[in-house]
C-alpha cells in the first residue's frame, strides 16, 4: 500500500504540469510519512501491550519448568541465541563462531557448564518454509527460556537492515495466539520480542553497528552489495530507527554501539560467489565475550568444575533426571500403584499372592545369601514391551518418598552405563550400606562375586536396622548379561530387615522370568489398558498442543484392536498431532497400523521420507548404533563433515530435532540422545539398519569421531572401544588402548577384557617343546611401557593387557603358540616389543640382558595362562 502512495502509481494517475506533480510528490510524501508513523505507533502499541500480558501470564514460566530440580544439577547447559538479520553479518558470526565460542565454551568447562550456541541464520535451507522457519527459531528461544532458568542467553546483531517481514498469510494461526505474534513486523524483531524485550531479559545484549563503512564498498561491487546491508524500503527503516531507540532506552547498559571497516572483496575458489569482508571486530568479539561471561556468572555463581567427575555421582543424576521425566503423566493404574506402595510399606499386597519357588535354585543360592525366617521376599512387575512398567516405577518412586521411605531406584536403559550390571550393583550397595566401596583388588578375578561378597556381609546389619529402604530395579531383562548363566546371580532371594525389592522386566525375556521363579516372590502383572484410560492419555496429550478430535474420531480409534496398548496410544497420538489434513482425518485414523511394529515401522519411513534436510536416515541410525545414547553437541559433529571438523548446520539440526523429539529422550547432565523406548530402538534396526555393511560403516563414523575429534575423555573411553569393537576395527582399538591418554582411566579389568576377545585363541602350554617364551630385550625392558599409556616400564607390565604386574606371587610368564613361535628356539628370541632378536638361556634360568614378558593374574586367570600371549590386529 505504502509504495501507491510513494511512487504514485496508482490506477487513474493525471498528466499534470510540473509545478502541480511536484507539489502533490511533496504532499504524497508527507502522507507517507504519516502512514509510516502511524504503521510503526501502532506496531508498538501492540509491543506494550504484549508486554503487559506477558509479565501476567505463565507462558515462559511453563517453558522453562521448575527450576529448582534443574539446581541440583552438577553440569549445567548454557544456550546462546544469536538473532540478526541473514545476509549482512557473515563477517560478525565468524568472529563468534571461530573465535568467542569457542574461547567461552573453555571457559564454560572450568565452571561445569557445557556451552551450546544456537545461531539458525547459518546454513539455512533454500527450501524451507516461512512457517517451518518461524516455527523453528521461536522454539528454539523456548528452548533457551527452558533451560536457563528463564532468561536466556540472547545476542542480537543490528545493522541498517530490519529484516525479512513475513505475511499475514505466511504466519501459522498457532504460533500468532502463542507467541502474541505482531502483524507487519519482521521475524528479527519478533525474536527480539520473545528472547529479550517483553521480559526485560538481563542475559540479553543488543550490538548496533555503524553503516558507515558501506561507502567503502567498491564501485563494482557498490550496487550488489549496498541492498544487502542497507534497507531501501521507507517504512522498514522507521521501524528499524524507533526499535534501535527502544533497545537503548529498554536496555541502557546492554546495547553496544560499535564500528568496522572495509578490508575488500574475496571470491570463493570454485563456486566464484563474492563476500565483503571486514575488519575491526576485535573490540566487538572483547565485549560479547565480556558480557556473555558477566551474564553466567550472575545465572550459575559458584560454578566449579571437577576436573575428574565422579561417574558414579553423574549416573545417580542421570537416574534421578529419567525418574522425574517418566512419573510426569500416569493414566489409571491407580489400584496397581496402590498395591505395589502397599508392599514398600511393609504391609502384604492385597490381590497378590506369592508364587515362584521351585526346587532348583541355580545360581540364586539361598545358602550363600544365609537368609532367615521373616525375611522380604521381592515383587516382580511384568508385561508387554511398551505397556508402562518405567512410568510405573517412576510414579511409584515418587510416592514412596512422599511417604517418608528412603528409595534407591536404578532405570535400566536411561544412560550408557546403565546397562552395566557390574556398575549398577556397586551404586545399589554403596546407596542402601551407606559404605564406600574399595576399588577391586587386583587379586581378584570376579568383579560380581567381589561385590556379592561385600553386599553378604552386610545383610546381617541391615536385618538389625530399622530403616525402611524400598530398592527399584527397572527393566532387568535389558543388561547386558541378560541372556548369561549368571544373569540375577547377584539378587538375593529375600532382603533382610524393613528392605523391599520391586524389580521390572518385559514379559516375553523368559531367562529373567525363569531366574525370579527360582525362589517365591508376589507377580503383578501389567493390564492392557481400559477404553477409558487410553480416552484419557489422547485427551491430555492431544490438549497440550491445543488440539482435540471429534466424537466419531475418537470412537474410531477406540474401536481399534490394538486400543489396551499404552505405546500404540501413544504412537498414533503422535502421528494424528502431525496430521494437517483434518477433512481427512478419519481416513487417516483408519489408514494405521493397528500393530505396534507396523506403526513403528511407518513412523520412521515417514521420517526420512518427509525430512528435507538429507540427514534425517543418518541422524537415527547413528542414534540405532550408539552405546546407550549419543551426546546431543556429538551427533551435531557426526552429522557434519569429520573430516573438515565441521559441524551440521543449527538449522539443519533444529528441523531434525524437532521431528524426532516425540521419539527420542535426552538422558543425564552430558545430554545423552537416546530413544525413548526400547521398541522405538528395535524398529530403526528392522527398518534402517538393514544391512551389516551398513551398520559397520556407522560404527566406523562413530569411531572415526571420538578418535579424531572428540575432547570429552570420559565420553571417548566408553565410545572408542565398543564402535572399535563393532566395526571390527582392533589395530584402532590396540592404539587407542595402548597409546592414548584418553584411556588412562580405564579400569584394567575392563581393558583386559577387550584384550582377551582379541587375543590369538591357539594353545600355547610351555610343555610342547614347540612353544616358546615371550621376551623382552634389555632396552625395551626399561622403556616406558609400551602396552599401556602408564609410567611404570615394560618388564613390570603385562604384555597382553599393559597392567602392572604385583610382586605378591610368581609371576606367569606368556608364551606363544607353535604358528607364532616359528623362527625362535630355546637359545634365540625375538623381542616383544621391538621384534629384535634376542639370547636366551636355554636352562631359562638366567636372564641375559633381557627380561620375559608376564602376565597379570587377569590374563593369566585359569587356561588364559596357557593361551598365546600375541594380540591380533586382523
Amino acid at each position: 500500500m505504502y509504495k501507491r502512495y510513494l511512487y504514485g502509481d496508482g490506477p487513474g494517475a493525471k498528466q499534470e504540469s510540473t509545478q502541480s506533480s511536484q507539489t502533490k510528490q511533496e504532499k504524497s510524501a508527507d502522507s507517507v510519512q504519516d502512514i509510516m508513523t502511524t504503521a510503526v505507533t501502532k506496531c508498538w502499541e501492540k509491543v506494550e501491550e504484549s508486554c503487559d500480558r506477558f509479565k501476567n501470564s505463565d507462558v515462559l514460566q511453563n517453558a522453562r519448568g521448575p527450576t529448582d530440580k534443574r539446581k541440583q544439577s552438577s553440569w549445567k547447559t548454557v544456550r546462546v541465541f544469536v538473532s540478526s538479520t541473514f545476509t549482512d553479518f557473515f563477517n560478525e558470526r565468524e568472529v563468534l563462531v571461530k573465535k568467542v565460542f569457542p574461547e567461552l565454551r573453555e571457559w564454560c568447562e572450568d565452571r561445569s557448564l557445557y556451552l551450546v550456541e544456537c545461531d539458525l541464520r547459518w546454513g539455512v535451507p533454500k527450501d524451507s518454509t516461512t512457517s517451518d522457519t518461524i516455527y523453528t527459531c521461536m522454539e528454539e528461544i523456548d528452548r533457551c527460556h527452558s533451560e536457563n532458568e528463564g532468561t536466556p542467553f540472547f545476542i542480537n546483531l543490528t545493522g541498517e537492515r530490519y529484516g525479512w517481514v513475513p505475511s499475514d498469510e505466511e504466519v501459522p494461526v498457532d504460533i500468532k495466539s502463542q507467541y502474541d505474534w505482531i502483524s507487519g513486523t519482521s521475524i528479527t524483531f519478533m525474536e527480539i520480542m520473545h528472547g529479550a524485550y517483553r521480559k526485560r531479559n538481563p542475559n540479553a545484549v543488543f550490538f548496533l553497528r555503524d553503516g558507515e563503512f558501506c561507502k567503502d564498498i567498491p564501485k563494482e561491487y557498490y550496487e550488489k552489495f549496498y541492498k544487502r546491508f542497507v534497507d531501501a524500503d521507507p517504512v522498514q527503516k522507521e521501524h528499524l530507527r524507533v526499535l534501535k531507540q527502544k533497545l537503548r532506552a529498554r536496555f541502557p547498559d546492554q546495547v553496544f554501539p560499535y564500528s568496522c571497516q572495509m578490508e575488500g572483496v574475496t571470491e570463493e575458489i570454485g563456486t566464484g560467489r563474492a563476500t565483503l569482508k571486514l575488519k575491526g571486530l576485535d573490540d566487538f568479539a572483547e565485549k560479547v565475550q565480556t558480557f556473555l561471561q558477566g551474564a553466567i556468572s550472575r545465572t550459575y555463581p559458584d560454578q566449579k568444575a571437577d576436573k575428574n567427575p565422579d561417574p558414579e555421582l553423574q549416573e545417580m543424576e542421570n537416574q534421578r533426571l529419567f525418574m522425574e521425566k517418566k512419573s510426569e503423566f500416569v493414566a489409571g493404574r491407580e489400584d496397581l500403584l496402590k498395591t505395589m506402595l502397599s508392599y514398600a510399606k511393609g504391609e502384604t499386597p492385597v490381590g497378590l499372592q506369592l508364587t515362584g519357588g521351585n526346587d532348583k535354585s541355580f545360581v540364586r543360592d539361598p545358602v550363600y545369601w544365609g537368609l532367615e525366617k521373616g525375611d522380604n521376599p521381592l515383587l516382580c512387575l511384568s508385561g508387554p514391551v511398551g505397556y508402562g512398567k518405567s512410568t510405573i516405577m517412576a510414579k511409584l518412586a515418587q510416592e514412596a518418598e512422599k511417604c517418608g521411605i528412603a528409595v534407591v531406584y536404578h532405570f535400566v536403559g536411561c544412560s550408557s552405563d546403565s546397562r552395566q550390571t557390574e556398575k549398577m550393583y556397586r551404586r545399589i550397595i554403596q546407596t542402601i550400606t551407606g559404605e564406600e566401596l574399595d576399588d577391586m583388588p587386583p587379586e581378584e578375578q570376579d568383579c560380581m562375586k567381589f561385590y556379592k561378597d561385600k553386599f553378604r556381609n552386610c545383610l546381617p546389619r541391615l536385618r538389625k536396622d530399622d530403616k525402611a529402604i524400598l530398592l527399584l530395579i527397572d527393566a532387568m531383562n535389558e543388561l547386558v548379561d541378560n541372556n548369561a548363566y549368571s544373569h540375577l546371580s547377584w539378587l538375593p532371594p529375600m532382603f533382610p530387615g524393613k528392605i523391599r525389592c520391586i524389580v521390572s522386566t518385559a514379559d516375553n525375556h523368559f531367562p529373567t522370568l525363569h531366574r525370579l521363579e527360582e525362589h517365591p516372590f508376589y507377580h503383578a502383572k501389567m493390564a492392557a489398558l481400559t477404553i477409558e484410560d487410553a480416552r484419557l492419555i489422547i485427551t491430555h496429550t492431544l490438549a497440550r498442543f491445543n488440539k482435540r478430535l471429534a466424537p466419531d474420531e475418537m470412537d474410531l480409534i477406540l474401536s481399534q484392536g490394538c486400543v489396551d496398548n499404552p505405546l500404540w496410544v501413544w504412537l498414533i497420538t503422535e502421528e494424528l498431532r502431525l496430521f494437517g489434513d483434518f477433512r481427512t482425518l478419519s481416513t487417516k485414523i483408519k489408514s494405521i497400523s493397528v500393530s505396534v511394529d507396523g506403526l513403528l515401522a511407518s513412523v520412521i519411513k515417514r521420517l526420512i521420507l518427509d525430512d528435507d534436510t538429507g540427514y534425517m536416515k543418518k541422524a537415527v541410525s547413528v542414534i540405532g548404533c550408539s552405546q546407550g545414547g549419543v551426546p546431543v553437541h556429538d551427533l551435531m559433529n557426526l552429522l557434519g563433515d569429520i573430516d573438515q571438523k565441521e559441524a551440521l548446520p543449527a538449522l539443519y539440526w533444529a528441523k531434525i530435532r524437532r521431528h524426532i523429539k516425540p521419539y527420542v529422550r535426552t538422558v543425564g547432565t552430558r545430554e545423552y540422545l537416546t530413544y525413548s523406548h526400547s521398541a522405538i530402538s528395535k524398529a530403526v534396526e528392522d527398518t534402517v539398519l538393514t544391512s551389516k555393511d551398513e551398520v559397520k560403516t556407522y560404527h566406523t563414523t562413530l569411531a572415526d569421531y571420538y578418535l579424531t575429534w572428540s575432547t570429552d575423555k570420559y565420553i571417548n573411553v566408553e565410545m572408542v572401544p565398543y564402535h572399535c569393537t563393532q566395526a571390527g576395527l582392533k589395530q584402532r582399538l590396540i592404539n587407542f588402548l595402548r597409546k592414548s591418554p584418553d584411556s588412562v582411566s580405564m579400569p584394567d579389568f575392563v581393558r583386559a577384557r577387550y584384550f582377551q576377545s582379541m587375543r590369538c585363541k591357539n594353545l600355547a602350554d610351555p610343555v610342547l617343546p614347540s612353544i616358546q617364551d615371550a621376551v623382552i630385550c634389555m632396552a625395551c625392558s626399561m622403556k616406558k611401557s609400551t602396552f599401556a599409556p602408564r609410567f611404570y616400564d615394560n618388564k613390570s607390565s603385562c604384555v597382553v593387557c599393559g597392567s602392572q604386574i604385583f610382586g605378591h606371587r610368581p609371576a606367569v610368564r606368556a608364551h606363544y603358540c607353535a604358528f607364532h613361535s616359528v623362527g625362535q628356539s630355546e637359545r634365540i628370541g625375538k623381542c616383544h616389543v621391538c621384534e629384535n632378536v634376542v639370547g636366551k638361556d636355554p636352562s631359562r634360568k638366567q636372564q641375559l640382558g633381557m627380561a620375559y614378558g608376564q602376565l597379570c593374574d587377569r590374563c593369566s586367570f585359569g587356561n588364559d595362562a596357557k593361551k598365546c600371549c600375541l594380540i591380533l590386529s586382523d
